[in-house]
């Protein structure tokens, strides 16, 4: 008791803790400082002590250097860590929880100037309360930690798979270029050997050649000797028989034609036809699509536009051919065929992969092949022929090839005339590519991304037509 005693009077009546820097009024009484400080109004007149009320002036506060002392003393010795559920400041037993600290204080820290404002809940309550939310979060969680474990189960297998695919994907290009390099090296090889077989030829005939000339100066040589003897020979012996001389001199003639020497083997790879083969697919005509004056045979293969250029006022010119397409006024149900512009469509639907097909012209006015989107159809309004209406095509004639990218281009002539081209579609690649049918040459190549169903698309000019060859490899 005695030392709860001696602590109390070292406990400032204001706050409820140790002195800190205590001062003594006219009173006796003593406090801390900054607790007096906040107790009073600022003032030069008299105030009431917080204890007994008596006035004291604020001018009249003394330092009570015993009493810091003393205290400073007690601190010291409670410096010691307090029982188990003690506070460690008033060594009271700890029944409340600040909510506003977050710690168990006890009944003297309620009532001290620190917690004054602070929401505080009994122990069991805030302990009732904070094991439920703390429980509520574990559960959470853990439902978290299962999601994440899903997630992570989905990512190990999602990398095992992309592995699995890696692998197979660089079996494939392996094998595809080892397909490759044996073509090539095989062709290689083939033309090395007709380089050296022309090589043996030309020499020969080099040789020949050769031989040929250093006879022909020989016997010159020979007979300038002679006729140089004759004219320096006396009277008698020039004058026998000259005219032999002479004669043989003008029947000595340069017969040889020279021609430059031309490297004949020229090395035209059929690679690149050789692998578009390879994708090549049968592609037959949808005549339910068709333009009405479309005539076909041979099994939905080959189609003629039988309308003659008189009966097409819009098509004055080449280009006016794809500035035409127009629907009736007022329509705006989905078309099912073309209806004014002289086209068709292919049967196929190609919706991923490689594809490849040959189309021939027959004689020599405008066609154009390609591909477009498949509800192309449906488009109503007035329209151009061009990628941004969803048709990429390439257009041919005897006066060269041109793609109609909606702009007029000057057509590009080849020699021989073209008359068959090859479309290659690469839908993953997202490409649309041309070729000359003939020899492998590409013509030009469209970017068409995004675009997930694509048909094949025929367009004629008045009287022309076309035939799609039959697939001979490939798929």
């Amino acid at each position: 008791m005695e030392a709860e005693d001696f602590q109390e009077e070292l406990t400032c009546s204001i706050c409820l803790d140790y002195f800190e820097d205590p001062v003594s009024i006219e009173c006796g009484h003593n406090f801390c400082r900054g607790c007096l400080r906040r107790s009073w109004a600022p003032s030069g007149s008299p105030l009431p002590c917080p204890e007994c009320r008596q006035p004291s002036a604020p001018a009249a506060m003394r330092p009570n250097w015993a009493l810091a002392r003393l205290t400073e003393r007690m601190r010291r010795r409670r410096l010691g860590p307090a029982p188990h559920g003690l506070c460690g400041r008033h060594w009271e037993p700890l029944r409340l929880f600040c909510e506003d600290d977050q710690r168990l204080v006890c009944l003297v820290c309620r009532e001290s100037q620190e917690h004054q404002a602070h929401t505080m809940a009994p122990v069991d309550e805030a302990f009732a309360s904070y094991r439920e939310k703390l429980l509520k979060t574990q559960r959470s969680l853990i439902a978290k930690m299962k999601k994440a474990m899903h997630l992570q189960d989905m990512e190990v297998k999602n990398a095992a798979e992309w592995k699995e695919k890696m692998k197979n994907q660089r079996t494939r290009v392996s094998a595809e270029f080892a397909k490759l390099h044996v073509f090539l090296a095989e062709e290689e090889q083939l033309f090395l050997k007709r380089l050296s077989q022309e090589e043996e030829e030309t020499k020969k005939k080099q040789n020949e050649n050769t031989l040929r000339l250093n006879q022909m100066i020989t016997a010159m040589k020979e007979l300038i000797f002679e006729v140089g003897e004759k004219s320096q020979s006396s009277t008698l012996e020039l004058l026998q028989n000259p005219k032999a001389v002479l004669t043989r001199c003008e029947n000595q003639d340069v017969n040889y034609s020279f021609e430059v020497l031309k490297v004949k083997t020229v090395c035209r790879l059929p690679m690149m036809k050789e692998m578009l083969k390879r994708f090549q697919v049968a592609v037959n005509l949808a005549e339910d699509t068709a333009y009405p004056k479309l005539v076909f045979s041979q099994e939905g293969r080959y189609v003629k536009n039988g309308a003659s250029a008189s009966s097409w006022p819009l098509f004055s010119t080449a280009w006016s051919y794809f500035t035409g397409w127009r629907t009736p006024q007022g329509t705006t149900d989905f078309v099912e065929r073309f209806q004014h512009l002289p086209c068709v469509l292919g049967k196929n639907v190609f919706t991923s992969g490689k594809h490849y097909w040959e189309v021939a012209r027959r004689g020599s006015l405008q066609v154009a092949v390609g591909l477009c989107r498949e509800d192309i159809m449906g488009t109503t309004g007035g329209s151009t022929v061009s990628p941004r209406m969803g048709i990429w095509a390439l257009c041919w004639s005897s006066a060269g090839y041109w793609p109609l990218t909606g702009i007029s281009v000057r057509p590009t002539k080849l020699e021989p005339a073209l008359h068959r081209v090859g479309v290659f579609l690469d839908h993953g690649a997202g490409e649309i590519s041309f070729y000359s049918a003939l020899d492998g040459e590409h013509l030009h190549t469209f970017s068409c991304p995004s675009i997930s169903r694509l048909r094949p698309f025929f367009w004629l000019s008045p009287l022309a037509s076309l035939v799609i060859l039959p697939a001979t490899g490939g798929k």
